[in-house]
């Protein structure tokens, strides 16, 4: 898993960002389940079309819903990879740098996850104003079509999410918790 439960035992403000911290790590994944989930979705529909061309049977709401589910795999995924950390990381050069390349190095990657969500989350209210009309073809259970504006919900969910998480890993790095590292072994992930 991550590294915030150490051999010394949490003192003061260790403990509660020691708890958001393994909530977020929680929470992330839920978001790999959410992707996953879509994965299959998408998965199932495309398998179907192809199963029932033969029958000459072709269901025109497939595709509309497989570009739902791969947009908010996308967005799900984006939190997901973040805080479960399966993103690309140039580890072997912050090492050779010393302790000093890897302050540097958890400052800079927390600043930049801030910057960019901060950017993200500004510029939800112009995207959903944007957002106007349905997702043509995507048809829910009661006969009308998704709103275009709910394919944006699991990008800002996900961009607030990723800025907790640098939050969290600049308060961990004020009270002397150290930076999770992804795990050496993948099984060991659950």
């Amino acid at each position: 898993m991550h590294e915030t439960s150490s051999l010394t035992p949490l003192n003061g403000l260790q403990r509660p960002i020691a708890g958001l911290d393994r909530a977020l790590w929680k929470l992330g994944g839920l978001s790999l389940w959410a992707c996953n989930f879509c994965l299959l979705i998408m998965l199932g529909l495309t398998a179907a079309t192809f199963l029932l061309r033969p029958f000459d049977i072709s269901v025109w709401w497939f595709w509309p819903w497989t570009m739902v589910m791969f947009i908010w795999l996308s967005f799900f995924g984006f939190f997901a990879i973040h805080v479960r950390l399966k993103d690309v990381r140039i580890d072997f050069l912050v090492k050779r740098m010393g302790r000093g390349g890897d302050l540097a190095s958890r400052l800079i990657s927390d600043a930049v996850a801030l910057g960019v969500c901060a950017v993200l989350v500004t510029q939800w209210s112009s995207v959903m104003s944007a957002a106007a009309g349905f997702v043509e073809g995507a048809q829910l259970p009661g006969g009308s079509e998704l709103p275009r504006r709910a394919l944006f919900a699991p990008l800002f969910l996900s961009s607030a999410l990723v800025a907790l998480t640098a939050l969290i890993d600049l308060a961990k790095l004020c009270v002397g918790l150290p930076e999770n590292t992804a795990p050496i072994h993948p099984e060991a992930d659950a």
